[in-house]
């Protein structure tokens, strides 16, 4: 009888917090592997993340290089461009200075030529006659 009485009194409810505490472990442990296998699968993500930013990083960097480079090119372009015309310019510049120094020059030949002749001859020339020698004068040269 007192076992009876020990068996519903005591047996009972010890097994029962006895299978309580088992539930709770079993659930605790459930729960810890769970969290185990979020972590691995977080970790995971952030490698494949990390992985991914490093790549984008690269092509970054890449695409930023290239960039420059061809900055680079085109300013060099433009600057052999610039220099090309800026010497071009030069160039007729002084191709027409040469001419307007080469007219100047002849112009004052045929003048001198003039006056010495007029000294020589020791009289005026008429303008019609001055011009012809002056012509002549500038074909020469």
């Amino acid at each position: 009888m007192l076992l009876v009485i020990l068996q519903r009194l005591a047996y009972k409810p010890v097994l029962k917090m006895l299978n309580d505490r088992t539930e709770k472990i079993d659930k605790s442990l459930k729960q810890a592997r769970k969290i185990g296998e979020e972590l691995k699968n977080t970790e995971e993500t952030k490698i494949v993340e990390i992985k991914k930013a490093k790549e984008e990083s690269q092509r970054i960097i890449k695409e930023a290089q290239d960039n420059a480079e061809k900055k680079s090119q085109e300013t060099i372009e433009k600057t052999k461009a610039k220099t090309k015309e800026i010497v071009e310019s030069a160039k007729q510049e002084i191709r027409s200075e040469k001419e307007k120094s080469v007219a100047e020059a002849k112009k004052e030949i045929a003048d001198v030529s003039i006056l010495i002749a007029k000294k020589i001859i020791g009289k005026n020339i008429d303008e019609n006659r001055e011009k012809d020698l002056a012509d002549d004068v500038l074909r020469k040269i």
